[in-house]
């Protein structure tokens, strides 16, 4: 009489064994989800990066992101260049100029140890044709001297001997390096020489951009489909953030002018919804206290999803 007891117990069981194992993830989902609100980019125009994010510190509002303030991540200073400041805002910095000869490539960066270096500029020369990284490049892989004393004199005149002093540098760096040869130096380079030249001597520079947190974007020069140079940007983004009756309202902003809003319910809220006008009304007082014009929240369509997990 046990044994058959227990059978029936267990028969009652299985099927409801079975439903959780299908629908107990689903639940539990229900109970831990919630709903989401999006926005595309919009370019809300020029802006003060750094006064923004002070305003926001003063409002009492969250501050974050990958370089929350000027001066804190490595690139050059453009100078005095309006297209650059026009395009990617005051606060942008040049990460990287690469000069292209054929198959070789002269690259300018700040060196990767900034800090146990002082911020040093680095310099190397590469060739696309050299296949062994484990090996030097040899002096016959580098461009010719004509174009690479030309190239330096352009990047780190006006002193007439500082050309050949690099390049004798590079070559002797080469003996002693494997894939590319590096030298460092205290000079930074003149960007606007150098974008003036390459703006002189292409067609219509285009842009790339990359892909994730790293995703700079470069802006290339062509001359008759040749490759003449390019520039890689470094533009510092922030995430202003802050809560109205339990939901996260986030500003995603860089320096060059592009916004986008999001707002995060509370877990469990899957499905749930919030007025427009209500959420509407948060980001225009947000937009007041960063020192932006709070008309310009209107001009933002936000796109409603119930699951931030499906």
């Amino acid at each position: 009489m046990k044994k058959q007891k227990a059978i029936l117990i267990l028969l009652l069981f299985l099927p409801l064994l079975f439903v959780l194992y299908l629908f107990g993830p689903f639940i539990l989902m229900s109970f831990i989800d919630s709903s989401w609100y999006y926005s595309e980019d919009v370019d809300i125009g020029s802006l003060d990066y750094s006064s923004v994010l002070t305003k926001a510190e003063n409002a009492g509002y969250e501050v974050e992101g990958s370089w929350p303030w000027p001066g804190n991540f490595s690139g050059f200073e453009p100078g005095d260049v309006s297209e650059v400041r026009e395009n990617f805002g005051s606060a942008a910095l040049v990460q990287n100029i690469r000069l292209n000869s054929e198959n070789s490539e002269l690259m300018v960066f700040v060196c990767e140890n900034g800090s146990e270096s002082g911020g040093q500029t680095c310099v190397a020369v590469s060739n696309l044709s050299h296949a062994d990284p484990e090996s030097p490049l040899q002096l016959s892989e580098f461009p010719e001297d004509s174009w690479m004393l030309e190239k330096l004199g352009l990047l780190f005149g006006p002193d007439e001997n500082a050309p050949e002093k690099y390049l004798a540098a590079l070559k002797k760096a080469a003996q002693n390096q494997t894939w590319d040869a590096e030298i460092q130096m205290n000079e930074s380079p003149n960007f606007p020489a150098v974008y003036a030249y390459l703006l002189e001597n292409s067609d219509e520079p285009s842009y790339e951009s990359g892909f994730g947190l790293n995703a700079y974007p470069t802006e290339v020069f062509l001359k008759d489909r040749k490759r003449l140079g390019s520039v890689k940007y470094s533009i510092p983004k922030a995430k202003v953030t802050t809560y109205d009756e339990g939901n996260r309202y986030i500003v995603e902003l860089d320096s060059s002018g592009k916004v986008k809003l999001e707002i995060v319910m509370p877990v469990g809220s899957s499905g749930e919804s919030i007025p427009e006008e209500e959420y509407r009304a948060v980001f225009r007082e947000m937009f007041e206290e960063l020192g932006f014009s709070p008309e310009a929240a209107d001009r933002f369509e936000f796109f409603h999803s119930s699951s931030r997990i499906w």
